[in-house]
């Protein structure tokens, strides 16, 4: 079956928006693109419960609104775990996955850092600290520190406590076996919150390459979109050859 030119699924990063891939969608006009904001993000109204599998339920529905029925999926942070869920969920669906900055489970299921930073700060403020030390690189420009901060969760402290409770309670181990699909695990080499050795373990179980990308932290889409394009690229080019 040719698999060539088929639409594209961008899953967002943890807290931020679907326009987090704006730099990237570009490279691929050939393609019809679905970004959407899941619950909880963006432009989406917030919500009384989240979890893995409520984020996956509103991929699908924001690809079945489009009238789209196969896809390739590339998920950034929580969006690659729930791109691999979605693979194992709709294994006629989801053609493929790139799964970036990713993980298959919280190394820091309470997320202690972020939450006692809340406790003390306004959201701007905890995100202020928290994006440049924890999801850029330490070289990172102020351009991206105020890209990254452009494209912050704008809800409240109770909801972005309850999403980033429920982002670090996801364990996708249970269900890699089920994922059938072609596979690329992409990292970041300064990556402190889903770390090089934590995509290499995902790599491994999903039976999939481990493409690490020099010089950068958490959000290549925003650090380095060039070195990102050319990584979806070639997992195109070798999944639809």
């Amino acid at each position: 079956m040719d698999t060539s030119r088929l639409p594209i699924l961008f899953v967002h990063p943890i807290n931020l928006r679907g326009s987090a891939w704006a730099e990237i969608v570009p490279a691929f006009a050939d393609r019809f693109a679905i970004v959407p904001d899941m619950r909880g993000f963006g432009d989406s109204p917030p919500a009384e419960q989240y979890d893995i599998a409520r984020w996956a339920k509103d991929c699908i529905d924001a690809v079945d609104r489009a009238g789209v029925d196969r896809f390739h999926a590339i998920g950034g942070s929580l969006g690659g775990a729930i791109s691999v869920y979605l693979a194992a969920a709709e294994p006629k669906r989801v053609i493929s996955v790139v799964a970036v900055g990713s993980q298959l489970y919280s190394r820091d299921p309470d997320n202690a850092a972020v939450l006692s930073t809340l406790e003390h700060h306004t959201v701007t403020e905890m995100f202020e600290l928290v994006l440049p030390k924890y999801a850029l690189a330490p070289n990172a420009s102020a351009e991206v520190v105020a890209k990254a901060m452009a494209l912050r969760n704008p809800n409240s402290k109770d909801d972005i406590r309850r999403v980033w409770r429920a982002a670090c309670a996801a364990d996708i181990r249970a269900l890699v076996a089920s994922v059938s699909c072609p596979v690329t695990i992409v990292t970041g080499e300064f990556d402190l919150t889903c770390p090089p050795a934590a995509g290499a373990e995902m790599a491994a179980m999903l039976h999939a390459p481990h493409v690490l990308l020099p010089g950068i932290g958490h959000l290549p889409m925003l650090e380095d979109p060039p070195a990102l394009i050319a990584a979806i690229k070639a997992h195109l080019k070798r999944v639809e050859s």
